[in-house]
């Protein structure tokens, strides 16, 4: 399947009704008693299963060339970008120590697996953008750990441990499985082993898609909380500006510079490029402000009002600019 083949209005109302409405279930569940410690356990569903599944049957059919190389480096530097614009922020306007912390990751971590970026990219140019989202995030792992993780552990308070050592958990932790998903897509596309086409005639991507964000969105629903929401205008108005300004203006200045130098990325790159740098505050700052005891709340707040601003305001304009 090449893309969903709706018109592009169409496809921004999927897109709205499909994450808001999961977003909405799950939130209305816990209110009628639907228990929010199964949370945790869902998202071990969707990263053991859609996550992987998608990223590996994405890779294996994709048309290798050696500049995609450059997505997960422009990805790594967009979220230092946001990072250090959030600390810098954090800063000036004086927060406390765990509010600083939790700003600072929700400026750095973008929502970019498939569960937005990756979604969007599929239905605005079908399996070839989702493969290519999919190489975008492969920096992912690294980022957390180098950017991320110091940056939580400056502000927070946690039991030391060294870089090496976090990134070497990081690959053995089975939540990693996803990035072997991509190395074995990519293994088995290189090595020319074609995909069977059962893949596309059952749709297994489309589905495990449709089943992964779902799932994704209703355990964010189910953990939704409207504390702190009062009186924190500003920040949200920082974050805004620091997601959906710097970072995509970011993007253009790197896309415009590659350009210049002869390295440009082949055709449609550029537009999921732009996708993923355009993306609201992903579920991973709310993760790291708990691991780190930074104030989790706040990251929470920020992590749904972004979402909702993405949602209302920013997707419309993705959709419509970069999938027309």
């Amino acid at each position: 399947m090449n893309a969903l083949d709706f018109a592009t209005g169409t496809k921004l109302a999927f897109l709205i009704l499909f994450i808001g409405g999961s977003i909405l279930s799950g939130y209305g569940a816990r209110r009628l008693g639907f228990p929010d410690r199964w949370a945790r356990r869902m998202m071990y569903v969707v990263v053991l299963g859609p996550y992987t599944i998608v990223a590996f049957l994405a890779l294996w059919e994709l048309e290798l060339t050696g500049r995609y190389a450059l997505l997960p480096l422009i990805g790594f530097v967009l979220m230092g970008v946001g990072s250090v614009a959030g600390i810098r922020l954090a800063g000036a306007i004086g927060l406390t120590r765990g509010e600083s912390g939790a700003f600072a990751v929700a400026c750095g971590a973008s929502n970019l697996s498939f569960t937005m970026g990756g979604t969007v990219s599929f239905v605005l140019f079908g399996e070839y953008g989702l493969a290519l989202a999919s190489i975008f995030t492969a920096f992912w792992n690294f980022g957390m750990v180098f950017i991320l993780y110091p940056v939580a552990r400056h502000y927070g308070a946690s039991e030391y441990q060294p870089i090496w050592k976090l990134l070497i958990a990081n690959f053995r932790d089975i939540r990693s499985l996803p990035l072997l998903g991509v190395l074995a897509g990519i293994a088995l596309n290189l090595s020319g082993v074609e995909r069977p086409g059962a893949v596309e005639r059952y749709h297994v991507v489309t589905v495990s898609i449709i089943a992964g964000v779902f799932i994704a969105f209703f355990t964010t629903g189910l953990r939704l909380y409207f504390t702190q929401l009062a009186g924190r205008l500003a920040l949200f108005g920082l974050v805004a500006c620091v997601k959906f300004l710097l970072i995509p203006a970011t993007a253009l200045l790197l896309l415009g510079i590659l350009e210049v130098v002869g390295l440009g990325l082949p055709g449609t790159a550029n537009r999921v490029v732009l996708v993923q740098a355009s993306t609201a505050v992903g579920i991973y700052a709310v993760i790291i402000s708990n691991l780190f005891h930074l104030d989790d709340k706040l990251a929470s707040v920020l992590f749904f009002t972004n979402t909702v601003f993405y949602l209302v305001v920013i997707l419309p304009l993705v959709v419509f600019l970069l999938g027309g």
